[in-house]
């Protein structure tokens, strides 16, 4: 089942770089984040009061672990998504999925910092790899940083990293208090965190602007990409090791792209070939070393 849940979750996020790409060429990405991360938390804070029976939704939060809560808040919403949403705007979906395939790669590399391990030259090949095959694609149509396609590979490849923290950070706290409590309070405290910079950043956007498309891809992105994703994510993480959950990020890129191509959303160049084959090349090294 856990592996379905994990199918289910690659499925949902490529369709969220497509989703996500539309809704930022018409709303203001931190407008965006505003209406997204707050519909999420609303739901989040509904599915709360039911299962735990309580108004105060954080009564079983330990002191110890207030901190790391708002560390996952904060690599969630104003790191990974507000990146994330600016970054998919001067971008491709099918470039988004590939960079977040380095997942795995990612992980891997911060549990070795966190515990001071020493990794095998078989995963150090693999890691480079990786690395060379995303900077590939970063960097598909040249390495002039003011270019809005190279600026956007570089939000998301940041964006990458804060969702790699997010995940190796939170699977003891899954662990512990449940994948909908800590997928639900970390997003809720996200929110809270991101909304002062969020009002202060939306320029002139307003609700009344919004056409119907784009409440359609707001629920989406509230629903789906912020609530069932992220719920399957750590539903995983229960049951699975951190790098073995991330190793199924490489699905995306695949269906990102073949729904890219039937919309006709992408367009397939040699280095887009290239560097992801090699990318993913490089994390399977890494996983299977």
């Amino acid at each position: 089942m856990v592996y379905f849940y994990l199918v289910l979750q690659q499925i949902i996020g490529s369709s969220t770089h497509l989703v996500a790409q539309d809704a930022s060429q018409h709303v203001d990405p931190s407008f965006l984040l505003l209406l997204r991360a707050g519909g999420a938390s609303i739901i989040f804070t509904v599915l709360l009061w039911v299962t735990e029976k309580k108004w105060n939704i954080f009564h079983r939060i330990q002191r110890e672990d207030y901190g790391r809560l708002f560390l996952l808040g904060l690599l969630n919403v104003p790191m990974n998504q507000l990146l994330y949403l600016h970054g998919v705007r001067y971008t491709t979906p099918a470039n988004a999925a590939l960079l977040y395939a380095m997942t795995p790669a990612m992980v891997f590399v911060f549990t070795l910092i966190v515990h001071s391990e020493r990794p095998s030259w078989k995963k150090i090949l693999g890691i480079g790899m990786a690395f060379i095959g995303a900077g590939i694609i970063m960097f598909e149509r040249g390495a002039e940083l003011r270019a809005e396609h190279t600026v956007g590979n570089i939000l998301i490849f940041i964006a990458v990293i804060a969702w790699s923290l997010f995940t190796m950070f939170g699977r003891p706290l899954v662990l512990k208090y449940g994948a909908l409590y800590v997928t639900a309070i970390n997003m809720i405290l996200g929110t809270i965190l991101y909304f002062p910079f969020g009002f202060l950043t939306m320029g002139g956007s307003s609700i009344g602007a919004l056409t119907a498309q784009s409440w359609l891809e707001v629920f989406y992105l509230a629903l789906f990409a912020s609530v069932l994703n992220y719920l399957l994510w750590y539903a995983a993480l229960v049951k699975l090791e951190a790098t073995r959950v991330a190793i199924f990020q490489n699905l995306q890129p695949i269906i990102t792209t073949i729904l890219a191509l039937y919309f006709e959303r992408a367009v397939i160049t040699a280095q887009f070939i290239g560097g992801g084959s090699l990318a993913l090349l490089g994390v399977l090294v890494v996983e299977l070393a």
